[in-house]
């Protein structure tokens, strides 16, 4: 109904937003990806737009939006209530197995790695990641993990060449012992996690491109 208060759908398009960066600095979107983008129509999302604009959750200039600070304040409180409500239980993703860029078992396989890796995890990794891709429903689930403080394997140098720090969460992936990894100098996009393991994961599940995988995380 026009006019009508609709304050309890805007979360969706604060979301939306948050996704294509405008916490980071203005973005350039029409209202017709807009619509799109969060399912509505053209008309609802601009008057979706105009709410945020009128209660302080955006800026518009030069048919730019940006995410304003008390937006991204009120997101992080609404995690933060979210990770508090979800202690105790554990995180779930169903995806399926895909080919990675190659780079994974020179990576995982630097003995300063591999010696963290075994301090802080309690084993040494198959040399390789496995790359699961996960749905576009476990995005969010993905984002609310990275909130949560997780084992971190600290970046060196050998001398020429500096490797990044990776966050870890221990899991179980069909049933096997691993972690998901989170390396910092990554080329993955948001769909797509990656995991390692003391086993080869491919070999000892019988994993092919398109497998179905299943990684909990207590």
């Amino acid at each position: 109904m026009e006019g009508e208060k609709d304050a309890c759908m805007v979360p969706d398009m604060i979301f939306y937003l948050l996704r294509m960066g405008a916490h980071r600095g203005p973005i350039r979107v029409t209202t017709g990806e807009l619509a799109d983008g969060i399912g509505v129509s053209q008309q609802t999302a601009s008057r979706k737009l105009i709410t945020l604009e009128r209660n302080g959750s955006i800026e518009r200039t030069d048919g730019k939006v940006m995410l304003t600070k008390k937006a991204v304040a009120e997101i992080q409180e609404f995690v933060s209530e979210v990770l508090e409500s979800l202690k105790g239980m554990g995180t779930r993703f169903e995806g399926e197995a895909i080919a990675g860029l190659g780079q994974g078992a020179f990576f995982v396989s630097q003995k300063k790695y591999l010696l963290s890796f075994g301090s802080k995890l309690g084993f040494k990794p198959f040399p390789g990641t496995l790359n699961v891709k996960i749905g576009e429903g476990d995005i969010e689930k993905r984002i609310l993990l990275r909130e949560q403080p997780p084992i971190t394997v600290e970046s060196f140098t050998d001398g020429k060449k500096r490797f990044g720090k990776i966050d870890c969460y221990p899991c179980v992936i069909n049933g096997l012992p691993g972690a998901v990894i989170f390396p910092e100098m990554s080329g993955h996009g948001l769909q797509v996690i990656e995991v390692i393991s003391p086993f080869n994961l491919r070999k000892k599940l019988a994993l092919i491109d398109g497998s179905k995988v299943n990684v909990e995380i207590a």
